[in-house]
């Protein structure tokens, strides 16, 4: 029989040789697994960011959606800009002067009586807005489920006889000489009729010092208040 060869003990060269593939074997394991990670990290953060300007695009189309369901579609892009106007009305954002109340007020007026609302149920957050710019004495006298009533007949009162709201413009502020705390505004309003009526709008100046609406007149072309028994 043949007798099994001996093996040689290695010598120190060869164990450092052995240990350094060894080694390459081992970094080239780390490596992959370094890479994979990476690559896993790298998608998951690309689906992140997509999830993410998904979640904003339907956000946005909804909005564009909501608004433009708003109003008739010709009157849009100005419904929308005298829309977005108004609700910016807060006691935070006040119209600083009596001129910009009377505006901003009358803004509405343009929305509800210009033809340019297709979807009705927008009509009370116009008239919450508005009701901010008005004294306590005159929201007391005017409850908000009353007013809505009203306006919701006016509109269709106006609708039934083909009348809209073409042009309203305000004149600029006249203060009181006597009392520096009230002042006076003056606006002029169309219709596609060619009529024309005109408003003095009266504005006391608060405790928190914000102009708010205290009542508004019909007049005559010189705003001269028209009394009931002139009429």
């Amino acid at each position: 029989m043949n007798k099994p060869k001996k093996q040689e003990p290695r010598t120190r060269v060869q164990r450092r040789l052995e240990e350094r593939k060894n080694s390459k074997r081992e970094d080239i394991r780390t490596n992959k697994n370094s890479k994979k990670n990476s690559s896993i990290i790298s998608i998951l953060f690309i689906i992140l960011v997509i999830s993410i300007i998904g979640v904003f695009f339907v956000i946005s189309i909804g909005n564009k959606k909501d608004t433009d369901g708003y109003f008739v579609k010709e009157e849009k892009n100005n419904a929308t800009t005298l829309f977005n106007k108004i609700i910016s009305i807060s006691e935070e954002n006040y119209p600083k002067t009596p001129e910009d109340v009377v505006t901003i007020y009358t803004d509405g007026y343009k929305l509800l009586y210009g033809e340019k609302i297709k979807d009705l149920s927008i009509v009370p957050t116009i008239l919450q807005k508005q009701r901010i710019l008005l004294s306590d004495e005159i929201l007391n006298k005017n409850p908000a489920d009353e007013q809505q009533k009203n306006v919701y007949a006016s509109i269709e009162n106006l609708k039934k006889n083909k009348v809209k709201l073409t042009n309203v413009v305000v004149k600029p502020v006249m203060y009181d000489t006597k009392d520096e705390n009230l002042a006076y505004v003056r606006v002029e309003q169309k219709d596609n009729l060619f009529q024309t009526y005109y408003y003095i709008y009266h504005l006391q100046k608060s405790l928190d010092g914000k102009w708010r609406i205290s009542g508004w007149y019909n007049t005559d072309a010189d705003y001269n208040i028209i009394k009931k028994e002139d009429k």
